[in-house]
């Protein structure tokens, strides 16, 4: 992909900054024409978009696998965060400060985002109708 766009900078660099007229770019556009219709460059473009189709859909197939797992990994290091900081906070004199921890530990260990959550389930589907921005 590096040398294409390198190739490409090269071609439009030489068509911009040539002063020999027109037959230059006539020629470089009777080379690209005849690259582009090349049935091998073709059938290597056709190879190229299956298979990032088909590693997109794996990918997101492998994120759909995983999101439940990590999303309760997340949950434990909140839940834990939230009681280090709650017991951080109750050996202080602070009455407020130690009601306000509290509240905040209670909501993270009540919060349950693993058990069925459509935000961590993953219940994307991605295909060909489906983009992945969707």
């Amino acid at each position: 992909m590096k040398k294409f766009i390198f190739l490409a900078g090269l071609g439009i660099g030489f068509v911009i900054g040539s002063r020999a007229g027109r037959g230059p770019y006539e020629s470089l556009e009777r080379t690209a024409r005849q690259v582009a219709d090349d049935p091998e460059v073709q059938r290597r473009a056709a190879q190229a978009k299956d298979t990032a189709t088909r590693v997109a859909q794996d990918t997101a197939g492998t994120v759909k696998d995983k999101a439940p797992e990590v999303a309760s990994a997340a949950q434990g290091a909140v839940v834990g965060a939230a009681g280090a900081a709650k017991e951080r906070l109750s050996n202080s004199s602070d009455a407020t400060l130690d009601e306000d921890a509290a509240k905040v530990a209670d909501a993270s260990a009540d919060t349950d985002l693993a058990a069925g959550s459509a935000a961590a389930g993953g219940d994307a589907e991605v295909g060909e109708d489906k983009p992945l921005s969707s």
